[in-house]
């Protein structure tokens, strides 16, 4: 596609008006002036978002679960999903028509089913971003970063930390709610092995602070993509919340079957109306990724971090990010995770520019193995 043809396309912001996309419709509008479509199964809240957003934006009804919806794509150059989707329909039809597509959404099933789309992706000369976000997303390029220029890697952990005063939107309660004791496959050792949510403990030790803080097993999507993408033999993912007490009661609760009872959807109903309207502790957020190997024939550990606060505006900023890099056009084609995109690290350094009270340590050098936090990961069975 010309340059000048794809600068006139329009910017499609499905689940633009839920918590990210409106995040990152603001930051968008103003850039690309009558280009920003808000999308989602609601006409009304699309077209009052778009009325409030300005900047020539318009709202558009759009529910991608449905056939026919891939027609809305006339005119589109890139789209920004930031709904959950159960099949691959609409994304394999954005890819055919050589649109550009970043995903915002954390359902692992989807990731691997949009993967298997490279070559469609290749053929229309269309780029797909996936793993946008925090984690995933944050947490596989520093996965990237840390592992870099190690000669073997033994193991890589990440550890997420989530604030309970942070603002979440339904969907990312609805999804955090549902892994709670979900069984899962973690890969230790290059072999598959089977563990549940909240089922084993690690201790991290984050910069700043004194004490170490407790995190659980949890099914994020990032311990299996960057098992693939970074080859690696074992790697986990671990949950914290603050304040740190909560984590533990957590913990508690799903060990005595808390994770079956939400099952309830009278009962999941309510749990969600309270997690909105009751706030505990701090809207803190951070993301470490650890790394034990070899190197130049020496044992290394090598740490990055990234601290900030604002869970969703932190996803909403690296999405913002990945589609100004794609609308700078062309992209490198294909389906690619964030860590495999061209830039990552740069992409990562504007993201914290551009979030006040971010902070991101970075270890020194491939060679040196000089970590930038103090992490110490020691898998406890509850």
């Amino acid at each position: 596609m010309a340059p000048e043809v794809f600068m006139s396309k329009q910017v499609l912001i499905v689940g633009g008006y839920g918590q990210v996309g409106q995040a990152v419709a603001k930051a968008l509008a103003p850039e690309y002036p009558g280009r920003v479509v808000i999308a989602g199964r609601s006409r009304e809240r699309a077209e009052a978002f778009a009325a409030s957003l300005g900047h020539g934006s318009r709202g558009l009804a759009l529910d991608v679960q449905v056939e026919g919806a891939a027609a809305r794509l006339e005119g589109v150059g890139l789209v920004v999903m930031c709904v959950d989707q159960e099949q691959d329909t609409f994304v394999r039809a954005c890819l055919e028509a050589g649109v550009d597509y970043v995903d915002v959404t954390a359902r692992h099933a989807s990731l691997v089913a949009f993967e298997r789309l490279d070559a469609v992706a290749r053929r229309s000369g269309a780029t797909a971003v996936l793993s946008v976000g925090v984690a995933p997303g944050v947490s596989n390029v520093l996965a990237a970063r840390v592992v870099a220029g190690m000669e073997r890697v033994e193991r890589l952990d990440l550890f997420v930390l989530l604030g309970a005063g942070d603002a979440h939107g339904d969907a990312a309660i609805a999804w955090t709610l549902d892994q709670l004791d979900t069984p899962f496959e973690v890969l230790e050792e290059g072999r598959p092995r089977r563990v549940h949510g909240f089922s084993e403990r690690s201790w991290v030790q984050l910069p700043g602070e004194a004490t170490p803080r407790a995190g659980w097993r949890f099914d994020f999507p990032d311990q299996h993509t960057v098992a693939r993408t970074l080859d690696l033999p074992t790697v986990s993912t671990w949950l914290s919340v603050d304040p740190r007490w909560l984590t533990g009661l957590l913990a508690l609760a799903v060990r005595l079957g808390i994770g079956r009872v939400l099952r309830r959807p009278w009962l999941r109903r309510a749990v969600m109306w309270l997690l909105h309207r009751v706030r505990m502790g701090s809207d803190v957020c951070a993301v470490v990724a650890r790394a034990r190997g070899w190197s130049a024939g020496h044992a290394v550990t090598r740490e990055g971090v990234l601290q900030g606060r604002r869970e969703a505006a932190l996803t909403a900023c690296v999405a913002t990010e990945v589609a100004r890099e794609l609308l700078r056009g062309p992209g490198p084609g294909g389906v690619l995770q964030l860590d495999q995109l061209p830039g990552r690290e740069a992409l990562l350094q504007r993201v914290v520019a551009a979030s006040p009270g971010a902070r991101l340590s970075l270890p020194e050098s491939a060679r040196s193995g000089v970590g930038a936090a103090v992490f110490a990961v020691r898998p406890t069975p509850s």
